[in-house]
This record gives C-alpha cells, structure tokens and sequence, in this order.
C-alpha cells in the first residue's frame, strides 16, 4: 500500500482491521508515530466493534485533552520520527496514528500472521465485526452510538481503578 500526506495530515490511532504485520517504509518527507500494544486499546479509548479510538491524537505531541481521556496516560507505547529510508515495523494489531511533519509518501507491505488463529481473528474483523457495526449504525446510529461510548468509558475506568 503506498501512502501519501501533505505537511500536517493525519492518520487517527487506530489498528489495521485483517490483524496483518507490517513493515513501514518512509521514502520522503518525515512522519511522527505513535505506537501501542493490541493491549492498550482500553487505555486509548478503543470503540467497541471497531478499529478506531474515540480520542483525537492530532497534534498530541503540543496538546491532548487527558482531562476527557486520562486513561492515555497509563497506556505504554513507543513514539519515532520516520525520515527518508527508515522502516518501521509494526506487529499484528499494534495501535499507530501518524501525522506528516512534511509532505511526503511511504509504502507498507502487509504480512498475515502465521496461525490460524490470527488469520481467523482478521477474518471475523473484516466480515463478522465491522458488518455487524455497520448494520447496527444504519438501524439504530445513536442508540449503538451511545452503548459504544458508554461501554468504552466503563473499560477505561477499569484500567483507571486498576492503576490505584
């Protein structure tokens, strides 16, 4: 996949949807990562039956609100700035938001995890899970909306309570 930004785009937190490993080549321009562990996602606000978190990253590095999601501050991951020729390599449902410092491209190359059970995991997200979320946004949006919200603050508060 090739990937292209202007200075100061964004790609949201979020973790890639089929569970693959990837290896992140930066061929222009550079780009600060955030990374995290599958095993963050309730620290980062992670939406129910999605890939995305509910909290805006954008420009973290000079602001974030922790005030309406200060379970971020308990979550471990890594940060990296990407310049031309670097490669970064992100395992199979690792957290990542990016934002270009200047225009520039990169191309990943996507590897499905070796068990079966990892390829079944990325099976069930692209066709089971984000179906089923679709179909309960086009039929009941603020009710789902809601539940979604709701559910992802109680498993934050769990990481919260659990830090004490």
């Amino acid at each position: 996949m090739l990937f292209v930004g202007g200075e100061g785009a964004i790609t949201h937190m979020h973790f890639d949807i089929d569970l693959s490993h990837i290896l992140h080549t930066q061929f222009a321009g550079r780009k600060r990562v955030l990374l995290f562990p599958f095993e963050e996602q309730h620290k980062l606000y992670r939406k129910p039956w999605e890939v995305l978190s509910l909290a805006n990253y954008a420009h973290y590095n000079e602001q974030f609100d922790y005030e309406s999601f200060p379970a971020v501050k308990l979550a471990k991951g890594f940060e990296a700035v990407l310049e031309h020729g670097d490669t970064l390599f992100m395992p199979a449902g690792y957290w990542h938001h990016m934002e270009y410092i200047d225009a520039g491209f990169a191309m990943s190359l996507r590897a499905l995890q070796s068990s079966i059970g990892g390829k079944l995991n990325g099976v069930w997200n692209l066709f089971g899970m984000r179906n089923i979320d679709t179909l309960m946004k086009k039929t009941a949006p603020k009710w789902w909306y809601d539940r979604k919200k709701d559910k992802l603050y109680k498993y934050a508060a769990k990481e919260l309570a659990a830090a004490k």
